[in-house]
């Protein structure tokens, strides 16, 4: 067994540092399509964030704790959060918007986002340079569907964002993606709390 599955109590930070890799596209494209967790592919996913100048303190110590063959799970752990925490703070159109539009649509997205659907396919070719309004907004989606795609397929996606939440006040979490002024809305928390949530996300945390 690969040394990496044996540290049970790390594998939802795992699949949350996975997941982040999809939905900011930081994972190379997979030939067969799926993705086996391992050693390997870790520090594969690892040399592509720093390659990205990413999480470079916390994805060297990543390194360091699983090159050996016994794993301490306590010290993954920490690196694991540190880890997920750096990429949380960088934000990264450039590889947020393939798998936002892929699973929300330029017409949920655009609207999440606050710009027209014109104005996305500019920036998500690379023609212009996203604003940094439209950015921080791509990055929480980016960051939640990280959270969603283990639990719904796309259809189910587009649904968790469209649904009026009693917590939000009746709102969707689409909407108070829209309307939030800045990255601290209060609103914002409860939004990001909801996708805690399901499973294996609080891992995360």
């Amino acid at each position: 067994m690969d040394p990496l599955l044996r540290t049970p109590r790390s594998l939802p930070l795992l699949l949350q540092l996975v997941a982040r890799g999809q939905t900011m596209g930081f994972l190379r494209d997979q030939e067969s399509g799926r993705i086996e967790l391992s050693r390997d592919f870790l520090h594969d996913l690892m040399r592509s964030l720093r390659l990205e100048g990413i999480a470079a303190v916390p994805t060297a110590r990543l390194l360091e704790v699983t090159r050996g063959d016994e794993i301490d799970d306590d010290d993954l752990l920490d690196a694991l959060r540190a880890t997920i925490a750096a990429i949380d703070a960088s934000p990264r159109p450039q590889g947020e918007w393939g798998p936002a539009r892929e699973m929300l649509g330029d017409d949920l997205l655009a609207g999440i986002t606050r710009i027209s659907e014109s104005s996305l396919r500019r920036y998500a070719s690379g023609e212009r340079r996203t604003p940094d309004d439209a950015a921080w907004r791509l990055h929480l989606v980016a960051r939640l569907l990280a959270s969603l795609v283990g639990s719904f397929n796309e259809y189910g996606v587009r649904r968790w964002f469209q649904r009026p939440r009693h917590v939000l006040g009746g709102a969707t979490p689409g909407e108070i993606l829209q309307q939030a002024e800045s990255e601290e809305d209060e609103q914002l928390q409860h939004v990001m709390a909801l996708a805690d949530q399901l499973l294996g996300a609080a891992g995360a945390t």
